[in-house]
């Protein structure tokens, strides 16, 4: 039987409106990634539309990944590219 255990946490927000990498902390727990732009935003490769979520904080987990994005330039000019990003840090 395993038991349950309580990780205390802090979050952090940003806004990404240019391709680039997210920051990542040693303490990073996981992101909630919102589609905030009006184009699509992709998140190592994986597509998410507009208003769209992405979320990697999963309870007894650390999310080690590294993450870039990049938005869909093929719509010039560019409307409004913009992802939002709740970091979870342990404390």
């Amino acid at each position: 039987m395993s038991s349950f255990q309580f990780v205390e946490f802090k979050t952090s927000y940003k806004t990404y409106n240019i391709s680039g990498a997210i920051l990542r902390e040693d303490d990073t727990l996981g992101y909630h990634f919102i589609n905030t732009g009006d184009v699509v935003v992709f998140i190592n490769n994986f597509p998410l539309p507009p208003s769209a979520v992405l979320d990697t904080m999963i309870s007894g987990y650390m999310d080690k990944s590294l993450y870039t994005i990049r938005f869909d330039t093929t719509i010039q000019p560019i409307p409004n590219p913009e992802l939002s990003v709740i970091t979870y840090n342990k404390v």
